[in-house]
């Protein structure tokens, strides 16, 4: 039932996007080949397997394209991290439940429920700003929708509150998934003010292939 108001909610922030943004929604548009599962595999970069946070990787080549795109349009050079991935569970929130359920729990499950072959949909690309020092800071992301990172947040939780936890210490739908493409500055969070969702966005997304029709 949450689920379902969420995808409302986001349908009217998408709508309400359309008729209330600066930038009337123009698209950017992205190939939809450079998102399948198969590139899915191996990180965008090397890393070390995370110990206090849980990640999607994404193949790095069709969001590297729009943060490129983007940066023409807004006329800015952006810092970026040269990798995409979805956070699933942030650091701050792990810290909560870290007492009960560890970061390898955690991935177990993460991989018995697939998430490595996750579906997902990208919404729109978001902005995100806040005054830094009389300077204006800028976050971008694409808004991304997946009700299967929603089901592996309910499923973690479950985990905590078997094992003793209490269900308001992590709420799975408190969750705006989203990628980074890139910020002026530092990227910024929902610490800092800032929710990535769509009611942020500024550019709707469309596949090439659409677009060329």
């Amino acid at each position: 039932m949450m689920r379902t108001f969420h995808g409302f909610i986001i349908s009217l922030s998408l709508t309400a996007c359309a008729s209330s943004s600066p930038y009337k929604l123009s698209s950017l548009h992205y190939n939809e080949s450079d998102l399948k599962v198969s590139s899915r595999s191996i990180a965008s970069v090397d890393h070390k397997s995370p110990s206090n946070y849980l990640s999607l990787d994404l193949p790095y080549t069709a969001f590297e394209k729009l943060r490129v795109d983007l940066e023409k349009s807004q006329h800015v050079s952006l810092q970026h991290r040269g990798e995409a991935h979805i956070t699933v569970i942030t650091p701050p929130e792990y810290k909560k439940i870290q007492k009960k359920v560890s970061m390898k729990e955690i991935q177990a499950l993460a991989d018995k429920m697939d998430l490595k072959k996750a579906p997902y949909k990208l919404l729109c690309v978001g902005q995100g700003s806040l005054e830094d020092r009389g300077h204006k800071e800028s976050t971008y992301y694409v808004v991304v929708e997946s009700d299967r990172l929603f089901q592996i947040r309910k499923a973690v939780q479950m985990l905590y509150t078997s094992k003793g936890g209490k269900a308001q210490d992590f709420n799975p739908e408190a969750f705006h998934p989203h990628v980074t493409l890139g910020f002026t500055k530092r990227d910024l969070h929902l610490e800092d003010g800032i929710t990535k969702d769509a009611s942020s966005c500024i550019y709707s997304l469309r596949p090439e292939e659409t677009a060329k029709n």
